[in-house]
């Protein structure tokens, strides 16, 4: 494999959803060989990994303490750049944690800033297809489609990183608070 630079991102880990995925993501996403699993990304790049340091860890397990975990139903399929995607509802409680996360590292933007001002920005979501045609992924949304809707709970925020390879791996994980039963901002499952 090439040799690429290490890099770290902020992601939430879907198990559940990736026990349905994962076919089409071993298929259709190149980056399944790499060893990134499904996920909905909060921030990447993030901070060279040999940079990261124990206040950035504490900050993260504050800024994941604060978020009581997540619970999310990926029922909508959309298209973007030759890729599929799986949006997360609610979105909302995704968004306040990338702006928690963006918020203490100001200088990270989610792709590097790259879709800033992109009318097409989707939002947060989960990958399943990159560098598929239009017919393919037409065929590819009504296969999934069919398998939705896909609830989850995500319960931490997974700091994971790459070597030099650009091979990926979970570094450390952050938990999230647990949800009491007044607590109704994660929507999702009942």
């Amino acid at each position: 494999m090439a040799e690429r630079n290490a890099a770290s991102a902020l992601v939430l880990l879907v198990p559940d959803v990736e026990q349905v995925v994962e076919p089409w993501r071993e298929r259709y996403d190149p980056r399944t060989a790499d060893g990134i699993p499904a996920h909905v990304t909060v921030l990447y790049p993030w901070l060279p990994p040999g940079d990261i340091g124990p206040a950035d860890l504490a900050a993260l397990a504050d800024i994941a303490a604060a978020q009581p975990a997540l619970d999310l139903v990926f029922n909508r399929v959309g298209q973007f750049h030759r890729g599929l995607w799986l949006a997360p509802d609610p979105a909302e409680p995704v968004l306040r944690l990338i702006e928690a996360v963006t918020g203490r590292w100001p200088d990270y933007l989610p792709y590097g800033g790259a879709y800033l001002d992109d009318a097409d920005d989707v939002g947060p979501h989960l990958t399943v297809a990159l560098g598929q045609g239009p017919d393919e992924l037409r065929a590819l949304a009504q296969e999934v489609t069919s398998r939705l809707p896909l609830p989850t709970r995500v319960d931490r925020l997974d700091l994971v990183v790459s070597d030099d390879d650009g091979d990926w791996a979970v570094r450390d994980s952050f938990a999230f608070a647990p949800r009491t039963a007044n607590d109704a901002t994660g929507g999702g499952r009942p």
